[in-house]
């Protein structure tokens, strides 16, 4: 596997990371755009380069045994997230500063990151498993996976902060919330 083709599974695996990195930004009621960026960063590319991993020394037993089940997860908590943000959006009002209700008015604290980075990343477990079953190397391509969906990720806090800033935050979550449902479903079916 050349480096050309490596870059190519990085970014396209990083994709869902900077969508609901946008999503969480527009989401988000804190003013720690810097530490949003850094614990996207951190979450998402980290578990791009884990799941990769896992996929690959597990691949026989979580094929054989979630096959469409773990893309249903990765739906449901996506489509869970955005639904409420649509809700969320829908009912804000200019005096309200709590738009994301999901328990958490902070997207990126640490214990908010967690389910969506595993949703994010179940595209990265099946691509470990297909390195597995085509014999290819395995660290290389994993830490490209995070390397770029870290760097794609934060990235995309500090634009979806901007965005939220540009068109307003009734608006942005809403589309936010729409973003993560669409996501979900790409992984459902695809």
């Amino acid at each position: 596997m050349n480096i050309l083709e490596i870059l190519g599974i990085s970014f396209a695996v990083a994709i869902d990371a900077l969508a609901v990195s946008i999503a969480g930004a527009l989401c988000s009621d804190t003013r720690r755009k810097l530490r949003n960026a850094v614990n996207a960063a951190l979450f998402f590319g980290g578990f791009q380069i884990l799941m990769p991993v896992c996929g690959y020394f597990l691949s026989a037993g979580i094929v054989k045994y979630t096959g469409k089940c773990a893309n249903f997860i990765g739906f449901a908590l996506l489509a869970f997230i955005g639904v409420k943000m649509i809700i969320d959006g829908i009912k804000f009002s200019d005096g309200q500063n709590n738009v994301c209700k999901l328990g958490m008015t902070d997207f990126f604290a640490p214990k908010n990151l967690f389910l969506p980075a595993v949703a994010t990343s179940i595209d990265a477990l099946a691509v470990g498993a297909g390195f597995a079953f085509a014999k290819t190397p395995l660290w290389l391509p994993a830490v490209s996976m995070g390397t770029v969906t870290a760097i794609v990720s934060g990235s995309a806090v500090l634009v979806g902060t901007r965005l939220k800033r540009l068109a307003g935050q009734k608006i942005m979550t809403i589309a936010g919330g729409t973003v993560l449902i669409v996501i979900g479903i790409k992984i459902l079916f695809f």
